[in-house]
């Protein structure tokens, strides 16, 4: 992992600390890294762009992406719908605990509980294609910068499509539905679907040579610990949390078609939060060391994402990017040397 240097810090807010993290000092377009591929080609007519899979309903293929902050805390757990998200970010907040950034764009469940935002979002927003974020908010230097990218803000600080689920602790219990947010996005003309994100195999791609079985894999993140196990008959991979079963709201067992882990580096962005621990940045920017689990197999590959806006890249050594499985995708915001196979 290469570091992004001489930035220091700046005021963001007069009388609040100055921000040291990186992703929210630069141009959304600035590469930091030179493209080792060329990203994923527009989805074909009647492709989700994010799962690769048949659109059941061809409607909604021009609406804007839907990323949602959804905690993953035992108190916040289980969550709604995580089933019907078409990709899903697993980042690193303080305490070592982590959050969850999922992405909805061809279906529109009940989303939560819905919690705050981090500087490491402004990463995965960014090539989304301008989507709608929605989020509880952030503190202020962060919910300033966050509030600066391209992005459809409907986040409940600024709006009253949010409600408190009786049945959830409080703080635990914001929620909103997706589909009352399209709506809202769908007045608005300066937003387009999001593109493609991966490559998917066909009958003329396939898995590279360098692919070899795998049972599963863990990611220990200071306080919580994500396992995924290979499940032939899921046909994906299924998720185990802090050693507990996965399961949403809805009862179904988390299970993604692909499980890629990105090896990312942290920087304290100069906040602390109410328990005086450091908020970090996670950089997923540049490029750096990871790791493709598809159809029972793992790829070392390296990926890259150049700038802000760009869609990372997951090439083996010879620049090829990995075809992954059609299906829902998470992504694992790493810590370095973190992962572990089984």
């Amino acid at each position: 992992m290469q570091p992004v240097g001489g930035l220091g810090g700046i005021t963001v807010l007069s009388g609040e600390p100055a921000y040291r993290g990186v992703l929210g000092q630069l141009d959304p377009d600035r590469s930091i890294v030179a493209p080792v591929a060329l990203p994923p080609a527009p989805a074909p007519d009647g492709i989700a762009p994010l799962t690769g899979l048949p659109l059941a309903d061809p409607s909604v293929a021009d609406r804007p992406a839907l990323l949602v902050k959804i905690d993953n805390t035992s108190k916040g757990r289980p969550q709604e719908a995580l089933a019907l998200a078409d990709l899903v970010y697993e980042e690193m907040i303080e305490g070592g605990f982590t959050r969850l950034a999922a992405v909805y764009h061809t279906n529109a469940p009940l989303l939560g509980p819905i919690r705050s935002g981090r500087t490491t979002d402004i990463a995965l927003v960014g090539s989304l294609n301008q989507p709608i974020f929605a989020w509880s908010g952030a503190n202020l230097v962060h919910a300033a910068l966050l509030r600066r990218r391209d992005i459809i803000d409907l986040g409940a600080q600024s709006r009253n499509e949010y409600f408190r689920a009786s049945d959830r602790p409080g703080t635990y219990n914001l929620m909103s539905e997706a589909q009352t947010l399209f709506d809202i996005a769908a007045d608005r003309d300066n937003s387009g679907p999001p593109p493609p994100h991966f490559e998917y195999r066909d009958a003329t791609i396939g898995l590279p040579e360098s692919a070899r079985p795998v049972a599963g894999l863990t990611v220990a993140f200071p306080s919580a610990t994500a396992e995924w196990t290979w499940d032939p008959a899921l046909e994906g991979w299924a998720r185990t949390q802090n050693g507990t079963e996965h399961v949403d709201a809805q009862g179904e067992r988390v299970v993604a078609a692909n499980v890629v882990v990105a090896e990312v580096r942290k920087v304290a962005t100069g906040s602390v939060d109410t328990a005086g621990s450091t908020v970090f940045e996670q950089q997923f920017l540049g490029s750096g060391r990871g790791w493709v689990f598809t159809d029972g197999q793992v790829i070392e590959v390296t990926w890259t994402k150049p700038s802000i806006r760009s869609v990372a890249t997951w090439t083996t050594p010879d620049g090829v990017p990995v075809a992954l499985t059609p299906g829902i995708t998470w992504v694992e915001l790493a810590p370095e040397d973190s992962l572990e196979l089984f």
